[in-house]
């Protein structure tokens, strides 16, 4: 007896259409299903480590200056301005607190300590390496006898804080840049019935802080230069706020970056050949960008995202 087989296509088609048709389709589907998506946020990058050492001493540096001269006091308010910025990790190298770390890491291998413990020798590599020395101090008190009236002294302080601050490639060795840095004050004559004494330290403080904010600005303006990110109409937006060390009213000079520069016997990048363009004045500073004004009387041609900005050489 002959059996009637039936094709395996006309058994199976309807499924077969059916899985043909699924296949062509998904691509389609997905590609229409993710318009209008934004994109996948690419991953922040890691900040660069920077370590300071203790400041060391120039020959600017008379011995009576020394009392008051505190290394301590100024090398925590520079790690203090370079973490302020909130660019960069601050790795310590006081040995001090290298020493109380090698101490809590001794602990963690000893079994005493439970759950994720500090690894010994586990400090983290610096990118940057500042070397700061302070290259001129002086902080004292300058008095005269006032006229015609006995032990009364017309007495007023003074003081000057200069240091060079070189950054160094942890890696090469290669010194990148000098930071130089500069702070001073003086108070107004007042009448004391002394002429002995000296400055307070709240002074001492005062030009400490000020020279560590003019690194940390320095350190943002060679690592991470100011650059233009918008531009609509007269008003410029910078990639710079709040920890930029910018300020309403500020002017700033407008580059156009040019051909890289390649030294011919080295040939290391000097950077781009920049041309000034115009300049601009910082009108509002928000916490991560700055708005400025273009200054047309003093602009050359059209400003351009990604053209560079610089503060002014004093």
């Amino acid at each position: 007896m002959q059996k009637n087989f039936r094709p395996f296509w006309g058994k199976h088609h309807f499924l077969i259409t059916l899985l043909i048709l699924s296949a062509l389709l998904l691509p389609v589907l997905s590609q229409a299903q993710n318009q209008g998506q934004p994109p996948p946020q690419d991953q922040p990058l890691k900040k660069k480590v920077v370590a300071l050492k203790l400041p060391t001493l120039g020959d600017g540096v008379g011995k009576n200056s020394q009392k008051n001269l505190n290394l301590g006091e100024l090398l925590a308010e520079m790690e203090a301005s370079i973490l302020a910025t909130k660019k960069f990790e601050v790795v310590t190298r006081q040995k001090d607190k290298l020493g109380a770390i090698r101490e809590e890491q001794g602990f963690a291998d000893s079994g005493f300590a439970k759950g994720d413990a500090a690894e010994e020798g586990q400090f983290k590599n610096a990118n940057y390496l500042i070397l700061p020395v302070v290259q001129h101090f002086a902080y004292g008190r300058s008095c005269n006898a006032v006229p015609n009236i006995d032990n009364k002294y017309s007495c007023g302080d003074s003081g000057g804080l200069e240091i060079g601050a070189q950054l160094v490639d942890t890696t090469t060795g290669n010194i990148y840049t000098t930071f130089y840095l500069k702070s001073s004050f003086s108070t107004g004559a007042s009448i004391v019935n002394s002429s002995g004494g000296g400055p307070g330290s709240s002074h001492f403080t005062t030009m400490a802080k000020s020279v560590s904010a003019q690194m940390a600005d320095q350190l943002i303006d060679w690592v991470f230069p100011m650059q233009v990110i918008n531009v609509v109409g007269t008003q410029v937006w910078i990639n710079r706020g709040s920890d930029g060390g910018l300020k309403a009213g500020d002017v700033l000079n407008v580059y156009q970056p040019g051909t890289e520069l390649i030294d011919p016997y080295t040939k290391e990048s000097l950077g781009s050949a920049e041309t000034l363009i115009g300049r601009i004045q910082v009108s509002r500073v928000n916490p991560k960008s700055t708005i400025a004004e273009i200054l047309t009387k003093d602009t050359q041609g059209p400003i351009k995202n990604e053209f560079i900005i610089r503060k002014p050489q004093k």
